[in-house]
């Protein structure tokens, strides 16, 4: 019997499970590595010994590939449910996804457009035989009666390679262990797409985008959603280039053109596809202006490589690739690869970390611009050579410790995350009532679940930094303190990390890596959480460019939604991703997130720079001055919060005040909600916010960007 496994009735579909882009490959023995294949993602559900076989946005693959659909003689299974990826090969046996868009014609526009053309006949079996198909599958999710989702990947892979018959056209996906490095080089030299680098032990998790799977692309492309064509010149005078888009912030934001790299048969067979589908204005917010344009419907999408993107987040150099089956155009967004390190916490540069218990010996000091940290050692247990990266069980707490907390009485030892945490004084009142929103008071117990709950989203943000603490031991309102330091009594499985500060001298900060560690903060009444902006080993490279509309004595939360507002006109602009937030008190702070490289005097001078463009438009709401007695009741624009001393609330922290307000995210369209209130979620309330919009922070994770020029 598999761990993991359990018993269930074959399902309908199962979402696909998709893979985070990162920038950089690495080797590990806890990972496995694949090819990227240069295809259509098919999952294959098999009931009673036929399949039927469904793109990752559940239209029926069948259309395209009719081969691989009824009778299954290629598995030995009643009930299965397969994932793989079909390619179409070219002479030299390489993927060629040009191949397989002639293989699969106009059937993708058809899809998309809704309407069957006549001419869209299908393939004749001569017309198939030339084109050769491999079904290249690499998952088993369910066989006979059980759900695998759970089961380690390795585990379901190697009964995957068991139940597979020999087949012309369904062949199982091989793979390397640890060396990705050298299979990367490989899949260079066969001009492949890419690596796909998944955990050993990884869960399969329908429909979300994981870092237990990442993809190392070759070669730069993008999903585009074509908003509108442009008329050409001489023989493509009807059709010279497509109009696409990305979806940002709720809004299709136009991204550029794709003229080269379409041939005359599917030029032409575009141009009627998009004539179906007219329409007399845009779909783009803001609409760009453009020469002999024609704007369609957004419900095609294309396949493109291109060079990189620009400053004004338009794709150049872009040529076009071929139809996207199985994608819907809303769920179309700009796709960047974030630095490996910030995923892995290991890969190619340690994270920053270091054992309380030591043995190596003393770190060797490395000079930064502001002090000295000390370099952090690999995440790998010294002696075993074993990864110390958490697993997801270290980083969410199951609903059995939940239940154990709640039946505590007043403390005790609680197993959470594979750790011991000593609670104490569990029904201790931390936060007093707010009789005026009829609020309760909270105890240490709510604080503690809600720190325990939130561990998903929250651990993402602090997993690779520093975090400063504000505590309050006898409740808020009694008086609390600023913590940087780690006391004595901290357990040993906390992660830290020490910088030396040049006027402070060294101080050694919790790093939250895992729920128990926000389980032990949050007994420690740590309230509020203040992470830094740059990661541990680089500490003086921010991850983002910080906006922080900190409200005066006089400004009123329509003020702030002005302010607020404004920004999100600028930013839209700029073409650049801006995450916004409430801070769970009175005011609204963005989040930028940048690529690597930046020091603290470009993000602090560029916000600058921005805030008093959106400051010159409302000088009455806005002051400069440093002092809230000196600036009249006005609001600041606080860009010094960009520097390495300062830090900003968490998402998800908890603050200081009555009731138990959080900090969250939301999007750019909430602004617009007259019941949006700066602290209108609480521990109380945000789990069923979560449970309705998920993470809206969750960009800043993955997303790297430049930072345009301002005039």
């Amino acid at each position: 019997k598999l761990e993991g496994a359990r018993q269930a009735p074959v399902p309908d579909f199962i979402p696909p499970m998709l893979a985070t882009p990162v920038d950089a490959i690495f080797s590990s023995p806890d990972w496995l590595f694949e090819v990227k294949w240069d295809g259509y993602r098919v999952e294959s559900v098999v009931r009673e010994g036929r399949a039927r076989i469904w793109t990752r946005n559940r239209k029926d693959a069948a259309t395209y590939f009719p081969d691989l659909a009824g009778p299954a003689p290629w598995i030995q299974a009643r009930d299965a449910v397969v994932d793989g990826e079909v390619v179409a090969l070219d002479e030299h046996g390489r993927p060629s996804f040009s191949r397989l868009q002639e293989r699969t014609g106009l059937r993708g526009l058809e899809i998309a457009t809704g309407r069957r053309r006549p001419e869209a006949k299908p393939l004749s079996g001569e017309e198939r035989a030339a084109i050769s198909l491999v079904y290249w599958v690499f998952d088993l999710l369910y066989l006979n009666g059980q759900s695998l989702l759970n089961v380690p990947l390795h585990e379901r892979k190697a009964l995957l390679r068991r139940v597979l018959r020999p087949d012309s056209m369904v062949h199982f996906a091989p793979h390397v262990e640890a060396d990705g490095e050298a299979f990367l080089e490989a899949a260079r030299e066969q001009e492949l797409e890419g690596v796909i680098a998944k955990r050993r032990d990884s869960a399969y998790e329908p429909g979300r985008r994981s870092r237990a799977w990442l993809k190392i692309k070759l070669r730069r492309e993008q999903e585009l959603v074509v908003a509108g064509w442009l008329e050409g010149e001489g023989t493509h005078k009807d059709l010279g280039s497509l109009v696409v888009a990305v979806n940002e912030d709720g809004h299709l934001r136009h991204a550029g053109q794709v003229g080269s790299g379409i041939n005359t048969r599917t030029r032409r067979e575009l141009l009627t596809s998009l004539r179906e589908i007219e329409r007399a204005d845009a779909a783009l917010d803001p609409t760009p202006r453009l020469p002999r344009v024609h704007w369609v419907e957004p419900r095609i999408v294309i396949r493109a490589e291109f060079a990189e993107w620009t400053r004004d987040g338009l794709v150049r150099q872009a040529a076009f690739k071929g139809i996207e089956i199985g994608k819907d155009a809303a769920s179309v967004v700009r796709e960047d690869a974030g630095p490996v390190r910030r995923v892995l916490g290991d890969g190619r540069r340690p994270a920053p970390m270091e054992r309380p218990s030591g043995g190596a010996g003393a770190a060797r000091p490395k000079t930064s611009r502001r002090g000295v940290t000390d370099d952090p050692p690999p995440r790998a247990d010294p002696e075993t050579g074993d990864s110390t990266l958490d697993d997801e069980e270290a980083v969410a707490a199951t609903q059995e410790e939940l239940a154990a907390l709640d039946e505590m009485d007043k403390g005790g030892e609680w197993r959470v995350g594979g750790e011991t945490v000593r609670v104490t004084n569990l029904d201790k009142e931390l936060f007093p009532a707010d009789q005026e929103r009829r609020l309760p008071a909270l105890t240490k117990r709510d604080l503690i679940r809600h720190y325990v709950r939130c561990a998903p989203v929250l651990v993402p943000y602090l997993r690779d930094r520093g975090v400063t603490v504000l505590r309050y031991p006898n409740g808020v309102g009694k008086g609390g303190f600023w913590q940087k330091d780690l006391p004595g009594h901290a357990p040993a499985w906390v992660q830290r990390w020490t910088y030396h500060h040049s006027q402070e001298g060294p101080k050694t900060y919790p790093v939250v890596d895992r729920v128990a560690t926000l389980a032990w903060l949050a007994q420690e009444a740590a309230v509020e959480l203040h992470p830094w902006t740059s990661p541990g080993d680089h500490p003086d490279q921010p991850s983002y460019a910080l906006i922080d509309i900190d409200p005066g004595l006089e400004t009123t939360w329509m003020d702030v939604l002005v302010l607020a507002r404004l920004f999100r006109t600028a930013l839209g602009h700029l073409n650049l991703l801006g995450l916004p937030k409430v801070t769970g008190k009175r005011g609204i702070q963005v989040w930028i997130p940048i690529r690597p490289g930046y020091t603290f005097d470009d993000t602090r001078n560029w916000v600058e720079s921005l805030s008093r463009t959106v400051g010159r438009l409302v000088p009455d709401l806005v002051s400069w001055e440093w002092s809230k007695s000196a600036r009249r009741g006005r609001a600041r624009l606080d860009f010094t919060q960009n520097a390495s001393i300062k830090t900003l609330v968490a998402p998800y922290s908890v603050r200081a005040a009555a009731g138990g307000p959080v900090s969250v995210p939301i999007s750019w369209d909430e602004l617009d909600d007259p019941k949006l209130r700066p602290d209108g979620w609480t521990i109380r309330t945000l789990p069923k916010r979560l449970g309705e919009v998920g993470d809206l922070f969750a960009p800043a994770l993955s997303r790297t960007q430049v930072l345009p020029e301002l005039a």
